[in-house]
């Protein structure tokens, strides 16, 4: 019975997700007044229904329904500026959420990767560095401090996410782990679009991206024992 609620409601992302995609190819916007606001809706049924672990439950939820937030100011930035603003702060307290949820629970009380090698965090500070200095010049003023923290919180959470390695199940961790990394991708090429460079079919691969990540994330805590 389970597997067939499963593949019902499987059916209906996929059309969500469809719908979504063809709005961002098409350049229709109403399109996506549909259906954008029902992505983190199904993702929390979807961990409600077939979660295993109650524990984090609590800021999981506020994950996603500060993700829905930000999907749905950033949906009507082209009205005003605005809600660009209240999107990313959206997204920021995700973020938060999402960092408190790696780094708070695991399966058996182990160092994660991170702490382990120390020495990897390198990179992720590496990449942010370079991304804030192709974007610096395009930022002004509250702009700069403002995407600045909010990278950094992106970065922080994929760090917590590799550092879920050794602290649970393989599976949960490359799921979680990889869903972080198209999270980082998806909001890199928003900000490079935007305070940079256009990128072609740029509002296709930001929300494939983007929904990949969300979805990887649930379905990866749903196997945290």
């Amino acid at each position: 019975m389970k597997k067939n609620t499963s593949l019902y409601l499987h059916l209906f992302f996929a059309i969500i997700v469809v719908v979504e995609l063809a709005g961002r190819l098409l350049d229709n916007i109403q399109m996506e007044y549909f259906v954008k606001p029902l992505i983190m809706i199904w993702i929390a049924i979807y961990f409600m229904l077939y979660k295993k672990k109650s524990a984090f439950t609590i800021p999981l939820l506020f994950a996603f329904f500060f993700s829905w937030v930000g999907d749905n100011f950033l949906m009507l930035s082209g009205k005003n500026e605005l809600f660009f603003f209240a999107g990313v702060g959206g997204f920021f307290f995700a973020q938060i959420c999402y960092i408190y949820t790696f780094a708070r629970y695991s399966e058996n009380g182990e160092k994660g990767k991170l702490q382990k090698h120390a020495w990897l965090s390198i990179f992720f500070f590496a990449y942010v560095a370079g991304m804030l200095i192709l974007l610096f010049p395009g930022l002004e003023g509250m702009m700069k401090p403002i995407i600045t923290i909010y990278a950094l919180s992106l970065i922080l959470m994929s760090m917590m996410a590799l550092n879920r390695s050794g602290r649970v199940g393989a599976m949960s961790f490359k799921l979680v782990f990889v869903g972080s990394l198209l999270f980082l991708l998806s909001d890199s090429m928003i900000a490079f679009n935007k305070f940079n460079s256009d990128i072609p079919l740029a509002g296709f691969l930001i929300m494939i991206t983007y929904i990949a990540a969300q979805y990887l994330i649930m379905r990866g805590l749903i196997l945290e024992k």
